[in-house]
C-alpha cells in the first residue's frame, strides 16, 4: 500500500530479522503499533497477527477489502478527478469508508493525505500520462490475500494490550517528518518502547534513538520526504539494549 513513510523498499531487509526472532523464540503474536501501509505485516509469518494504526484510513481499506471487493472495482477509472479527490477528502460524511480510504491513499501525491495535495497521475517528459492512482491500487491488490487473518485496531499505540513475550516492530512517525495527521510525541513513545522491552521482543525503525538503543542493522537510503528532493538517510533498526531482544541476540553471540 501507498503509505507516508512506507517500509516497502527496504522489507526485504528488515523482515529477516523480525522473522527469524518469531520462529527461534517460538513467538505467536506479532504486533504492529504503526501499520501504516501494512508493507512489513503482510510479509510476516505468525499465528497472530495485529496491525494498529491511529490514522483509520489505512484500517478501513484494509477492513473493507476483506468483506467488499466490489468498492475496488467501482473506483473512477482511470483516476479520480482532482475535483472528486477534494470533495471525497473534505466530506467524511459523504463516502463509504473504504472508498474514501482508497481515493485517498490511491490519489494523494506521495501517499500525503494530510498536508499533501492530488496526484493520481502525472505527464512524463515524453508526454505520456502516468497513472499513480492505478499503480497504487493494482499494488494493494497484491497485497490484499496476505493480509486476510491480519487483526486491526485503530486506537493510539499505548493503549494496545500487548501479550506478554510478542514480537513488536514499531515504525513510528521520524522526528521531524512530514505528512502525518498529528504531532508526534517522540520522548514518550521512547519511554513506552523502554518499558514494552521488558516483556516482548521489540524492534523500532528510526534515523536516530536514544543512547541506551543499540543498532540491529542498517542501511543509506534515499528519501522524499523533504519537497526540494531526495536526502540521503541512515535507515536504522534499533532494540533497547536492555530489552528482550537484545538479550535474545546476545545469546546467539
Amino acid at each position: 500500500m501507498k503509505y507516508v513513510g512506507s517500509k516497502n523498499r527496504i522489507c526485504k531487509m528488515i523482515v529477516p530479522y523480525i522473522q527469524r526472532c518469531i520462529e527461534e523464540n517460538g513467538i505467536e503474536h506479532y504486533v504492529e503499533p504503526f501499520v501504516g501501509g501494512f508493507n512489513v505485516i503482510d510479509k510476516i509469518v505468525c499465528k497472530n497477527r495485529l496491525g494498529n494504526d491511529i490514522d483509520n484510513l489505512p484500517i478501513d481499506l484494509v477492513e473493507t477489502s476483506k468483506t467488499n471487493l466490489e468498492v475496488f472495482d467501482n473506483l473512477p477509472v482511470p483516476y479520480p478527478t482532482k475535483e472528486h479527490y477534494y470533495d471525497v477528502r473534505n466530506n467524511a460524511d459523504k463516502y463509504e469508508k473504504g472508498y474514501r480510504a482508497a481515493i485517498l491513499l490511491f490519489a494523494s501525491y506521495n501517499a500525503r493525505v494530510y498536508g499533501g495535495c492530488y496526484g493520481a497521475f502525472a505527464r512524463t517528459k515524453d508526454g505520456k500520462v502516468r497513472n499513480y492512482f492505478n499503480e497504487a491500487k493494482n499494488n494493494f491488490m497484491k497485497q490484499v490475500p496476505a493480509l486476510a487473518d491480519v487483526e486491526t485496531s485503530c486506537i493510539d499505540y499505548t493503549k494496545l494490550n500487548i501479550p506478554v513475550g510478542a514480537m513488536v516492530y514499531c515504525d513510528p512517525p521520524y522526528a521531524e517528518s512530514i505528512g502525518y495527521s498529528t504531532k508526534f510525541n517522540t520522548e514518550k513513545f521512547w519511554d513506552w518502547v523502554r518499558k514494552q522491552s521488558k516483556d516482548s521482543f521489540v524492534l523500532v525503525s528510526e534515523y536516530n534513538a536514544p543512547e541506551d538503543f543499540i543498532i540491529v542493522w542498517s542501511a543509506e537510503i534515499k528519501t522524499h520526504m523533504n519537497n526540494r528532493g531526495k536526502l540521503n538517510k541512515t535507515e536504522c533498526l534499533y532494540t533497547y539494549k536492555h530489552g528482550k531482544y537484545a538479550e535474545y541476540i546476545c545469546s546467539k553471540n
